[in-house]
């Protein structure tokens, strides 16, 4: 008996020590707690799990709100989360272990990997789309190319012509592998020549399909083999199993009228067989934190090497400062996303002060960026159900933003709103 109460107070103890320890939290971090409260009272956001972590210590780690609001489940923290693009960081890092064992150079032409994409053809204008004709390429497109989304493919997310065709195409509903995917998107023209501009693309289900290529396996296996089990991201994957399912984040769409609605379609949780490089992960937060931190460490954690320091030095070094068709801070656009912005020529191209390097971007000039409450340096990306992590090496700081907001059928009208915010309010806090 005196064991059984040993043990109750014991837990008791701990609990209480938690409990004091996530109040202090919440303190520490008022402007932060104070936002992600404001937003679900105003109905921008019905569940969403933050943390932030500094100096090798999670310093914020809070949830809000409803996991599934239609069936009263509040937010355990727990949350499984279709991250969309903040697939591609990963994917990268799977593509990159293949670079240091010397499977692969930057420089090879993907060709050799994909003979699809010999004698590539390239759309005479955008906006028209195939039916303006084609004319062909003048180069290959490299691996690095792919990496620094610089190949002269899009995305298909933009509403031009060209665009409208390659999403029709990649998102054929038959479609059911990655390799049937790929030989899809290889039968269009590219947008521009490859090398010539940044244009955020298709490209890193290219990577992905090299990953198994080259590995010989199929990607799921590969990233848990290689990533994933290795840095004990136990609850991240393409397909669920059935007590993760049952903390599957519920998707919620805004309605014209700015309210959200729960979305007719959700993220399927299990019997996926198409793993995509462009989006299909499911994640937790402090999965997703694990993966940042690594990256933060130059590419280790807990005793574990998932990269060489070179080589996530690689990854955070800007390549399309160059480029002489990227956009200018004068020239007109519209924000899209933290870091991407629809362009003039109507593709998804950098936002003035940002650049790319391998999977990652990085913000290069925070006062060309108009965001003074960010930190140059900073590498992050965005996940297109309102998901966003960010790494600020200089300060030795990773935050992490979980939500499901989704953008169809109607574009979600706070845009990068919400990761902007998310960053502006860490950095608040911080300098008090």
């Amino acid at each position: 008996m005196k064991k059984i109460n040993f043990i109750l107070a014991t837990l008791i103890t701990l609990l209480f020590s938690y409990s004091n320890q996530i109040e202090a939290q919440a303190k520490a971090f008022n402007n932060l707690d104070n936002y992600l409260q404001t937003e679900i009272k105003a109905g921008r956001l019905k569940g969403v799990h933050a943390a932030v972590y500094q100096n090798g210590s999670l310093v914020f780690d809070h949830f809000y709100g409803f996991r599934d609001v239609e069936s009263k489940d509040t937010m355990q923290g727990n949350e499984e989360y279709f991250i969309q693009s903040m697939t591609k960081p990963i994917v990268t890092v799977g593509l990159m272990k293949l670079y240091e064992a010397g499977k692969i150079k930057l420089d090879d032409p993907i060709e050799k990997y994909l003979p699809e994409f010999k004698n590539l053809l390239v759309v005479n204008d955008p906006k028209i789309g195939t039916a303006s004709g084609t004319h062909p390429a003048n180069a290959s497109i490299t691996i690095k190319q792919l990496l620094s989304h610089t190949s002269g493919l899009s995305h298909g997310i933009s509403p031009i012509a060209y665009d409208k065709e390659i999403f029709k195409t990649a998102f054929d509903l038959t479609i059911k592998t990655l390799a049937e995917r790929v030989t899809k998107i290889a039968t269009l023209p590219l947008m521009f020549q490859p090398g010539t501009k940044f244009t955020y693309s298709f490209s890193v289900d290219l990577t992905a399909r090299i990953i198994e290529v080259v590995s010989g396996k199929s990607l799921d296996v590969y990233l848990k083999e290689n990533i994933l089990d290795p840095l004990g991201m136990k609850n991240t994957g393409y397909n669920l199993n059935e007590l993760q399912t049952k903390r599957e984040m519920m998707v919620y769409d805004f309605k014209l009228d700015k309210t959200l609605t729960r979305a007719v379609g959700q993220p399927k949780p299990n019997n996926n067989s198409l793993f995509a490089g462009v989006n299909g992960l499911f994640s937790t937060t402090h999965d997703y934190m694990v993966f940042a931190e690594m990256l933060l460490n130059k590419g280790s954690l807990n005793g574990v090497r998932i990269l060489k320091p070179a080589t996530v030095d690689l990854m955070t070094t800007t390549v399309t400062d160059d480029l002489l068709t990227k956009t200018k801070e004068k020239s007109g656009y519209i924000n899209a996303a933290t870091g991407l912005v629809v362009d003039a020529i109507g593709s998804m191209n950098l936002e003035p002060g940002y650049d790319f390097g391998l999977g990652l971007c990085v913000l290069k000039d925070p006062a060309i960026a108009k965001r003074d409450n960010a930190a140059k340096g900073e590498f992050f990306w965005s996940g297109a159900n309102a998901t966003h992590f960010f790494v600020n090496p200089t300060q030795k700081l990773v935050a992490v933003f979980m939500t499901q907001i989704g953008f169809m059928p109607n574009r979600n009208p706070y845009g990068f709103y919400f990761g902007d915010e998310f960053r502006k309010n860490i950095y608040k806090d911080l300098k008090n």
